[in-house]
């Protein structure tokens, strides 16, 4: 679902500078600002010492909240590399792109950043509708711009400064990433814990959340070359990403979330055209058989995880899916649960995790796709959540009034 959600940014990010166009019922007053109606947006920040591979500052976007808690969500998008045209054949959503085609992009430079942000959603939502638990906790979702898996506009320095810009001092900090960002916090995690230790001078909890960082990528050689060069150009090795290895060394209390049919593994990686992004509909049956062979496969190495990691957690739904914990559809939903394990939203089991309370903070199907039935077709047809459109539009409709007022000093 990354790909909807990159197309979604892109507009937002394009439709920043149009002149605004409003219908005459736009003028009518917009519901009561209560948790459930608006969706709040994050404000632009840009970063001291960091920069995209165009030169331009790096940037996040900042939420300020009332609890004591921080989350710092490091966004995904993949690498580039010099020669990319034997990935063109899959479109934009395989984020593998020529390095200098990325860097007119917003994965390579900050340039056209809109001053907000209001397609947050999920993990970084801040109403209730989107974010039960942790709509209230301070935010920052950083945006990744460099094409090198972070390691270009990130260190313990800017991070340090990315944490004077918050107005709190936390009780605990939740490092959450997704894809190359993900794996950044697997390879830095000690240098950020220290930077974090030296900034606040005090022991603040510290708790990862990786989504959608499971892959097995040596199926495609073609990929495994392109990852090597990134790495290669960051100062790692191919081990230290799309490893369970890497991720036995990590010894901070982690939760991972992981669909257990990664369209990105399974069309990318394995090679199965067949798949829908959100369904298996066209698959024949050798290659569903196929399919729930890497499926066990990666989910019995998750399991004999959480067994050498006591105090980690595990969501691993059996729907067809890519990133999970920034789409509210995913994160807070009805429909995407667990069904065997008597429900759970996955924002109220990484809540449970948090808090340290539950039977079991390991969670997955047991369950083939399509047999969680309600997770199964969520977007089918293309189909957004209109409670979330409807907020976001509420929120564009008020935001229309107050300019038109100040405007005309009403």
């Amino acid at each position: 679902m990354f790909f909807i959600y990159f197309a979604s940014l892109i507009y937002l990010f394009a439709a920043q500078g149009e002149e605004e166009s409003f219908e005459d019922d736009d003028f009518l007053m917009p519901p009561p600002d209560d948790e459930g109606s608006f969706a709040h947006p994050l404000h632009r920040t840009y970063l001291e010492d960091s920069y995209c591979m165009d030169g331009t500052k790096a940037a996040a976007y900042v939420f300020e909240g009332s609890t004591d808690d921080l989350i710092m969500y490091f966004y995904s998008g993949g690498i580039c590399i010099e020669d990319s045209t034997k990935f063109l054949k899959y479109g934009d959503y395989i984020y593998i792109d020529n390095c200098t085609h990325r860097n007119t992009t917003f994965y390579g430079t900050s340039n056209g950043y809109p001053e907000e942000f209001n397609a947050n959603q999920g993990l970084m939502g801040n109403n209730k509708y989107q974010n039960v638990h942790l709509r209230k906790a301070h935010k920052m979702f950083l945006m990744y711009c460099d094409g090198n898996m972070w390691y270009q506009q990130m260190n313990s320095q800017v991070f340090k400064g990315a944490l004077s810009q918050m107005k709190l001092i936390p009780k605990r900090i939740i490092l959450a990433g997704s894809g190359v960002g993900g794996w950044y916090l697997v390879n830095k995690y000690n240098e950020l814990r220290a930077a974090i230790k030296e900034f606040y001078q005090e022991e603040v909890e510290l708790r990862i959340l990786l989504d959608s960082v499971i892959f097995d990528i040596s199926r495609n050689q073609d990929i495994v070359d392109a990852y090597t060069e990134a790495t290669k150009r960051a100062g790692i090795t191919m081990n230290d990403i799309f490893s369970f290895d890497a991720l036995l060394k990590v010894d901070i209390p982690t939760f991972i979330v992981h669909s257990q049919y990664d369209w990105w593994q399974l069309e990318i990686s394995d090679g199965f055209e067949c798949i829908g992004k959100i369904h298996l509909d066209k698959c024949t049956p050798k290659e569903k058989k196929q399919i729930e062979k890497i499926r066990l496969s990666i989910l019995q190495q998750l399991k004999d995880l959480m067994k050498a990691k006591p105090d980690w957690g595990l969501w691993a739904i059996s729907c067809v899916f890519n990133e999970l914990v920034i789409w509210t559809e995913s994160w807070n939903h009805p429909k995407f649960q667990i069904p065997m394990q008597k429900g759970g939203l996955l924002s109220d089991k990484f809540q449970d995790w948090l808090e340290n309370r539950g039977e079991t903070n390991v969670h997955y199907d047991i369950v083939p796709w399509p047999d969680n039935k309600p997770c199964s077709n969520i977007f089918h047809n293309g189909k957004t959540d209109p409670q979330l459109d409807e907020m976001i539009r509420n929120y564009e409709i008020k935001e229309s009034r107050s300019k038109r007022e100040e405007k005309y000093d009403l």
